[in-house]
């Protein structure tokens, strides 16, 4: 696997960073979390973990109790995925799914057909559960669109 990096989500660093060094997670504000791969990156069962539990306990901490937030994924730098990943997201998504005003999720460019399909699964069990999902190859308009930004003093 190389070692190739991509530019930050946003311009501050990111507020957590799982044990590896592979995931930094953004709280932004309006409410929601950004995660983005920050290098190659396989996306094991302890990421899905780090992103379910660490990450979002943090957001929750910061979050109104009847706030909704938003979940952006930049995966552009995701190798593979394991099942037990795509089990533990899709799981924790549908037991959190009245916390989520909106998904969005950037897949690398070049992934496999069997990937994809694995995104295609999780954004379809998310819109029977009726939370909005989108799949992109840019964040950014909807960063812009929304307005959301870094969290001041979450870090």
């Amino acid at each position: 696997m190389s070692t190739t990096t991509r530019r930050l989500a946003f311009q501050r660093q990111p507020h957590l960073v799982d044990g590896s060094g592979s995931v930094g997670v953004w709280l932004t504000q309006p409410a929601g979390m950004l995660v983005q791969l920050l290098r190659e990156t396989v996306t094991t069962g302890d990421i899905a973990r780090f992103i379910s539990h660490d990450a979002y306990q943090r957001l929750v901490g910061v979050m109104r109790p009847d706030e909704r937030a938003f979940f952006l994924y930049d995966m552009a730098l995701m190798v593979r995925y394991e099942t037990e990943a795509r089990v533990i997201l899709t799981q924790w998504g549908l037991n959190v799914r009245d916390r989520i005003e909106h998904i969005v999720i950037r897949p690398p460019p070049e992934m496999n057909k069997l990937g994809r399909m694995g995104i295609q699964t999780i954004a379809a069990a998310m819109s029977l559960a009726r939370v909005p999902i989108d799949i992109v190859d840019d964040l950014e308009p909807f960063l812009r669109a929304r307005n959301l930004r870094p969290r001041l003093g979450a870090g």
